[in-house]
């Protein structure tokens, strides 16, 4: 029994004007379906049973070639969210060190999640765990796909890892992080952070794209 945690590719910025109703939610750029792709062919020949998507715009087309090129109808789980889930900006990781974005930053080392549109990360992981474990209750034995965001793979890892911090690695776009049923006993392990070769590489070959 595994799971296969792949954050989403790299999404637009987005920031809704002052004037507008509603929640940030982009798609993807031109380079982050090209990450998708990547990732699609990588995973191309592993036995995938299941996928499992996170609702917001940027994961869904993420999952979009893996799911075509394996022929499963991904299954949109609201749990898998990201803890901006009802923020009015999304602003790429790359993009918060600029000075514009420099209130965003302070606000998250001030821990100021309300005044970001965040959930709160304690809540936040519990929502994860609780949509990780009925998901495995639901698809029990098989090996599935997670199409979801940096702190949702977080939640997870940190939990299979009894970590009190949750957030502990960066994932990268597309990256994939692996955790497995021990062959020895019934517990969670990790088999792998981050991986990034799909970006850079064919499989099963020494060549660059």
């Amino acid at each position: 029994m595994e799971l296969i945690l792949i954050r989403h590719a790299r999404p637009e910025l987005q920031q809704i004007a002052d004037d507008i109703d509603g929640i940030a939610d982009p798609g993807l750029t031109p380079l982050g379906w090209e990450q998708s792709r990547r990732m699609a062919r990588w995973l191309a020949d592993e036995p995938i049973d299941h996928i499992a998507v996170s609702p917001k715009r940027r994961a869904r087309e993420t999952a979009t070639p893996l799911a075509e090129q394996l022929g499963l109808e991904p299954e949109i789980v609201e749990g898998f969210a990201e803890l901006d889930k009802q923020s009015r900006a999304y602003i790429p990781v790359e993009h918060l060190q600029d000075e514009v974005h420099a209130h965003i930053l302070e606000k998250m080392r001030n821990r100021d999640w309300a005044g970001l549109g965040y959930q709160d990360p304690d809540e936040f992981r519990k929502e994860v765990v609780a949509a990780q474990l009925d998901l495995l209750e639901r698809h029990h034995g098989k090996r599935i796909a997670i199409v979801a965001h940096g702190g949702t793979i977080n939640a997870i890892v940190a939990t299979v890892l009894d970590m009190p911090q949750m957030f502990f690695f960066q994932p990268g776009y597309t990256s994939i992080s692996r955790i497995a049923k021990s062959e020895w006993n019934d517990r969670w392990v990790v088999r792998s952070l981050n991986e990034e070769a799909h970006l850079h590489t064919v499989p099963h070959t020494l060549e660059p794209l």
